[in-house]
């Protein structure tokens, strides 16, 4: 079950090859196209630059079916080569340096970050445990990183009953698919959104580089991130919430500084599209970006940009043109495009304005909604979020900060346009409350542009300002998921060694660049001859458990022992929890079995006959049958036909049966293949 010392050794390497090839490429752009800057906005650009030659590499390998560990390796290594020769460093121009902010503001900012690192380390220490167990992480987000790891492949279409799933963008999971391409297990994953927080944080504190802000800025931010809504969903899963909100950020952070670059604007745009490759909901923050940039940028910038947009958020929505025929096929547009047939929860897909006028509504979900995803101080959150972008908008500004006031607005207020913002049956919205999240970009954005208001510019608010940011984040902190569990002491020891590094770091500022590198490699060679004990941890407890989170637990232990199976899933309970079906090593295929129609239409098997000749089509060892039952309300379980069109044949075996309320769950061993014709009528 575990990796041996030589397979690790063997993805490391693998994984520094490709990311010290990527670092080398985007150094030598940065240097190239970017010359003048220098500090953290020299290091978001090469973060950016790094990160999206990784995506367009796995994108066009990944369509080739090419996503393997070679070929991304080899690839990695000749790009970074090619960068060598082609691109000289350009002639670094004399600057003056820009005014830094004081070692206290530092610390006050490093303070806070190490204080969001520990609160995300505890439910990163729960999943290193026992797997990553949020709902999205296991119904889409895993299963799809690690059928592009399996098959070589990121375009074909993963189908789903309940939602157009098949659709979404996918570009977080091409970073899990390479982790677990790299080691042979998913063990990066749950700590991949760590390295997100940090790279939203250094972008927020971009955002206040140009009047001298970082500090407030990267506050603001990180009491965001701190925030239940994210530190419910984030840490510890395959989320890609706080990934959008960092390319979000960036794209922000390139406008500020930008100075009138070309390079800046470019590399803005591809910022921009690579948040709506993330996610669905970062659609109208991205968009508003754009559109910002092409009302208020220079006539010489906008058109840069938009292309450096499109190029870089375009491949999925392209992916869904082909396929079928619309790049966003949750839409007809006015019945010109084909559509899917409709998913089943099509009915539930509500958003929070449909219920604006609903006094039900602010009663029994806005208020006790907000506050458990705000926190006990929602209302200084939510008034600042407004508030902040209106101070921006105020004479003194300059255009840059007001079309960033103006987006933050625009995505506060698409939050509210936004289908399953008020997810649930017509008049229950009981989803409200997890999807507050997808306010995070608008939220983010709002509180990184608030101490640049020209209002609050004197000493004295400024310090206000960080006190008042300061004193809402302990508020939050205090009653965020970190303190009641039993890995709070281990998160806290998290939160001081990061608070220790940051502060290193800061001291270090003026020394030598070798140094700073030098203690950088030091710190990753100590973490990777950690990591391997840790590893093995992580496997023995990985859905090893038999109950506790989900009525599939029994199910999930036994695939621990099945490996390189094909596995089908049947029935709407199990297709939300399917990912550690995969087995520890992610090697088992497993796939929802339904009907596959025209336009990329899924739907449910109605027959016996049908139903076996699909099972035998697709050539399974195993068979899952779950219930079916009304999502939003998980205690009303109906048997799912399947399980008894499955039963009834005699070349299949029930090797494990459960229940969920009452209702079997059974797992089948198929000896052959099923009859057909065998189906009573």
């Amino acid at each position: 079950m575990n990796v041996t010392v030589a397979r690790y050794v063997l993805g490391i390497a693998s994984l520094a090859v490709i990311f010290v090839s990527m670092a080398l490429v985007a150094v030598a752009l940065r240097r190239r196209f970017f010359a003048a800057w220098s500090g953290a906005p020299a290091r978001l650009a090469e973060a950016l630059i790094g990160l999206s030659v990784l995506v367009a590499t796995l994108e066009l390998l990944g369509t080739l079916g090419l996503f393997r560990l070679v070929p991304i390796v080899v690839a990695s290594a000749v790009i970074a080569a090619a960068a060598a020769v082609i691109l000289p460093p350009a002639a670094r121009p004399r600057r003056s340096a820009p005014q830094r902010p004081a070692f206290v503001e530092v610390t006050v900012a490093t303070l806070a970050s190490a204080t969001v690192v520990a609160v995300w380390a505890s439910p990163t220490l729960q999943a290193y445990d026992l797997g990553i167990h949020t709902f999205d992480s296991l119904w889409y987000h895993m299963p799809w990183a690690a059928s592009f790891a399996q098959t070589g492949h990121i375009t074909p279409l993963h189908f789903d009953l309940e939602f157009l799933l098949a659709f979404y963008p996918a570009t977080g999971e091409l970073f899990h698919g390479l982790g677990i391409l790299a080691l042979g297990r998913d063990t990066l994953s749950p700590g991949l959104n760590l390295l997100w927080l940090g790279l939203a944080l250094l972008a927020g504190w971009c955002i206040g580089r140009p009047r001298g802000r970082e500090p407030a800025a990267a506050l603001g931010v990180a009491l965001i991130l701190v925030t239940p809504m994210m530190d419910f969903s984030q840490p510890g899963s395959a989320d890609g919430d706080v990934a959008g909100i960092f390319f979000v950020l960036a794209a922000a952070a390139l406008v500020v500084n930008a100075q009138e670059s070309r390079a800046a604007y470019v590399l803005g745009g591809v910022a921009a599209g690579l948040a709506m490759s993330i996610k669905l909901t970062f659609l109208a923050p991205a968009l508003a970006l754009t559109l910002g940039v092409l009302v208020i940028g220079p006539r010489n910038r906008r058109l840069p940009w938009l292309g450096a947009f499109v190029l870089a958020g375009g491949f999925w929505y392209v992916r869904n043109l082909i396929a079928v025929g619309n790049p966003l096929p949750w839409t007809s547009f006015a019945g010109i495009l084909p559509t899917p047939a409709p998913p089943l929860q099509q009915h539930v897909t509500y958003a929070v304005a449909h219920y604006l006028t609903n006094a039900r509504f602010w009663d029994h979900f806005f208020v006790p909604g907000i506050s458990a995803q705000l926190g006990s101080w929602w209302f200084v959150i939510a008034g600042a979020g407004v508030l902040g972008p209106l101070l921006c908008l105020l004479p003194g500004a300059n255009r840059s900060l007001r079309m960033l006031a103006v987006v933050a607005l625009a995505a506060l207020a698409a939050y509210l346009l936004t289908p399953n913002s008020a997810m649930g049956p017509e008049g229950d919205p009981v989803g409200f409350s997890f999807n507050m999240r997808y306010s995070g970009p608008g939220l983010a954005l709002a509180f990184a542009i608030l101490p640049l208001a020209p209002a609050l510019q004197t000493p004295r608010r400024q310090i206000a300002l960080i006190t008042a940011v300061a004193v809402t984040l302990i508020a939050t902190v205090s009653h965020a998921s970190l303190w009641p569990t039993r890995h709070a002491a281990a998160a806290a020891a998290v939160g001081a060694a990061v608070l220790t590094i940051g502060l290193l770091f800061a001291a270090l500022r003026n020394a030598r660049r070798a140094l700073s590198l030098g203690l950088l490699a030091t710190l990753l060679l100590a973490g990777a001859a950690v990591a391997y004990p840790w590893q093995r941890h992580y496997l023995r407890g990985r859905y090893a458990y038999r109950g506790g989170i989900s009525h599939l637990s029994p199910v999930w232990a036994f695939f621990r022992t099945i490996g390189h199976a094909r596995v089908g899933v049947a029935g709407t309970y199990g297709e939300f929890f399917s990912y550690p079906l995969l087995g520890i090593d992610d090697s088992n295929r497993v796939q929802y079995v339904a009907q596959r129609g025209p336009h990329g239409s899924f739907t449910p098997i109605g027959s016996c006959r049908q139903w076996r000749a699909a099972v035998n089509a697709a050539n399974l060892r195993y068979l899952v049958t779950t219930p079916e039952r009304d999502f939003w309300r998980p205690s009303r379980l109906r048997p799912a036909p399947e399980g008894g069109w499955t039963a009834t044949d005699p070349t299949a075996r029930v090797v494990l049966r459960t229940r969920a309320s009452g209702q079997p769950i059974e797992v089948f061993a198929l000896r052959g293949p099923l009859h057909p014709h065998g189906c009573k009528p």
